[in-house]
């Protein structure tokens, strides 16, 4: 999220370029938008070579600087490079392309363009050469008016309410931008009007890569000390496309002092209602749209930076806590139900046989109290630095619980500080480390409850299944796991910037693209619009029910534990609200700890200050165009063989079906 609102001025011509700049610093605007050519230097074109020897004006009269930081250049408004005229179409090419090549020697940050229709093919076409051949290339600002005026006014006539007029703008940019191939280097600056049309039409807008909003000062009006303000439902648009980190720039006539204007701004920017006690804003923070590997921990060691930061989320591990005292205070009364139970059949015993005595009563329920006073046996598998055994120790003070923890951790890096805090911290305390791997290990007694952390921003995306049931021999029959189930779930999402992201994330080979586009990235998404609710797709529960052989046996494997199956599928289907393009999915998940303590990042039900997960971005290969009505079908699998799991997914929509998505694992997988 931007630090700060960053503001610029549009001028519509600049009789004198240096004095306009110093007056829009003057008055606290960061930048301004100039055109490249003034008006007066309009030229005509024979056979691609200018009459008029310069054709704008010098360069020095600015600092190198200040071009490359302080200046936008906007391109002819009346260039028209897909006019229906041969003639005019040729000439207005090579003015674009001479305005193009004068900006790239210029320097300057941005190019700004603007777009009245949805005929932008030869523009596109101009563009992604100025791209190829440019060594510093400029970033394209494509303006488009938030309303297509000429189809409101024809919708007036016809007495006809629709957000056609809406939707048409939209339209253009983006199949402007489907034309550049979604390049990250291209974005959509946008004209706001003063009307504004449904919350749905603005969510859509907050996820395209819009990098400046356009407020005229006729959307402005007077206060009552004469300066001017926006409504409310502006004021609102503002926030959240500078929280999305999209500039202002300020533009039309002067119906007040310019200085009034950026003032105003900077003003509601201020007072806006700001989380600032959100630990995931705050952790977030310089993270927005960056895409992330996910983790391996089974197959690599977590070095100490990242188990510094799972550390911090004070959230998770009250959750935790308040979980595991729940589960100590089930087991207590549990072991109490069986003495009771015990101790009534031995009486009933020694009645029948006619030979109670009260010594032998009496000892026998001594005997009784000590069972009753074995300590809880918690293991804790992935222990990591020992965060989960310090909740599970508080857990027990709470309680008052006689716990024994049992530490397993396979990082001989988190081993040693284990070993450490076993010594010196927890010296009064039953605690025994045990320094290898979960599934491999096998301890007596059994546990009454076992304790992990394995989940992936995904759910089951870091081996969680696989691990649990691995070491499913360490748990008592009747024991408890925590967490007992998980769910992943996913979301169809428009985000043209994480698609580009994720195509350009490592090399730029053809192949290297097609394989970050059949990857799962960790990211916290900002600059993105879900196109659907989420929805869930995979189920997994602790501990797991083994397979069924034909006479509907439970199999077992060489240890005589469960034979789980880890394979999944699932169809998952939405029907579309409006217009859109899909580039992949958003994946989350959430978990049912023990009893009524849950962890969720799921959106609808994300666990309040929560910061150990980012959700995933599940990218499609190619961006699908959806329409208000159709169906997206898709489909994923959970694949598993003897080494490596590993995600397939596949989608659907009408007539059009994507190819499928990194099979037999070619692009990524989680190794065993």
């Amino acid at each position: 999220m931007s630090q700060d609102i960053s503001c610029g001025l549009e001028y519509l011509t600049t009789p004198d370029l240096q004095a306009c700049l110093t007056e829009a610093l003057h008055c606290n605007y960061s930048f301004i938008v100039t055109p490249v050519v003034h008006p007066r230097f309009r030229r005509s074109y024979v056979s691609g070579v200018s009459k008029v020897g310069g054709f704008t004006r010098s360069d020095m009269i600015l600092s190198p600087q200040d071009w490359t930081s302080r200046i936008v250049a906007k391109i002819s408004p009346y260039i028209c490079v897909d006019s229906m005229s041969p003639v005019v179409r040729q000439r207005h090419e090579d003015c674009l392309n001479e305005e193009l090549s004068h900006c790239r020697g210029l320097g300057v940050p941005a190019i700004m363009l603007s777009l009245r229709s949805s005929n932008t093919n030869n523009l596109a076409r101009i563009l992604q050469t100025y791209y190829e051949t440019s060594h510093h290339p400029s970033l394209i600002w494509a303006s488009v008016p938030m309303l297509s005026t000429r189809t409101a006014q024809r919708n007036i006539q016809d007495d006809e309410e629709s957000e056609e007029a809406w939707n048409e703008t939209w339209h253009w940019w983006s199949k402007f931008h489907e034309r550049l191939d979604w390049d990250k280097r291209v974005g959509v600056v946008l004209e706001l009007s003063a009307d504004l049309p449904s919350q749905e039409i603005l969510k859509r807008w907050l996820g395209e890569p819009v990098k400046a909003i356009i407020v005229p000062t006729s959307i402005f009006h007077n206060n009552k000390k004469g300066y001017p303000v926006l409504s409310r439902a502006h004021q609102q648009l503002v926030i959240n496309m500078v929280e999305h980190e999209a500039q202002v720039i300020v533009s039309g006539a002067r119906r007040s002092n310019i200085e009034y204007y950026v003032q105003y701004l900077y003003r509601i920017w201020q007072r806006r209602p700001y989380k600032a006690d959100d630990p995931m804003l705050s952790y977030a923070k310089g993270w927005e749209d960056y895409l992330q590997t996910p983790l391996q921990p089974l197959a690599d060691n977590l070095d100490t930076h990242t188990y510094n930061v799972f550390e911090k989320d004070p959230v998770k591990y009250d959750q935790y806590q308040k979980a595991i005292t729940q589960a100590l205070i089930d087991v207590r009364q549990k072991r109490q139900v069986k003495d009771n139970d015990q101790i009534v059949n031995e009486l009933c015993s020694e009645v029948n046989d006619f030979s109670v005595s009260y010594e032998k009563k009496e000892e026998g329920q001594g005997d009784n109290k000590v069972v009753q006073n074995e300590p809880v046996t918690v293991m804790v598998l992935g222990a990591g630095r020992g965060p989960l055994v310090r909740a599970t120790l508080n857990a027990a003070d709470i309680t008052q619980t006689k716990v024994k923890v049992i530490a397993v951790e396979k990082n001989p890096c988190a081993v040693v500080v284990l070993a450490a805090q076993a010594r010196e911290v927890w010296r009064d305390r039953d605690v025994i480390l045990i320094p290898g791997d979960m599934r491999q290990i096998n301890l007596s007694p059994k546990a009454d409850i076992i304790v992990s952390e394995l989940l992936g921003s995904w759910g089951d995306n870091e081996l969680s299944p696989e691990c649990l049931d691995g070491a499913a021999g360490l748990l008592k029959v009747d024991g408890i796991s925590i967490p007992n189930e998980y769910n992943s779930y996913v979301a169809p999402i428009s985000s043209a910037r994480l698609w580009a992201a994720a195509k350009a994330a490592s090399s730029n080979s053809a192949q290297q693209r097609d394989k970050n586009l059949e990857t799962l990235w960790v990211v916290y998404m900002q600059n993105k619009h879900d196109i659907a609710e989420t929805k869930l797709v995979f189920t997994f529960k602790h501990p797991a029910k083994g397979t069924r052989d034909h006479e509907g046996k439970e199999v077992t494997d060489y240890r005589g534990l469960p034979l789980t199956d880890n394979r999944r599928s699932a169809i998952v289907s939405w029907e579309v609200k409006q217009d859109n393009v899909m580039h992949g999915f958003g994946g989350y998940f959430d978990c049912s700890l023990y009893g009524k303590e849950m962890i969720s990042i799921v959106p609808s039900t994300h666990s309040p200050g929560m910061i150990s997960w980012f959700p995933v971005f599940i990218p499609i290969k190619t961006p699908l165009r959806v329409h208000k009505g159709e169906i997206i079908t898709a489909t994923f699998w959970r694949c598993v063989n003897s080494r490596r799991i590993w995600y397939e997914w596949i989608v659907e929509v009408g007539n059009c079906t994507t190819p499928l998505h990194n099979p037999n694992g070619r692009s990524s997988e989680m190794l065993l």
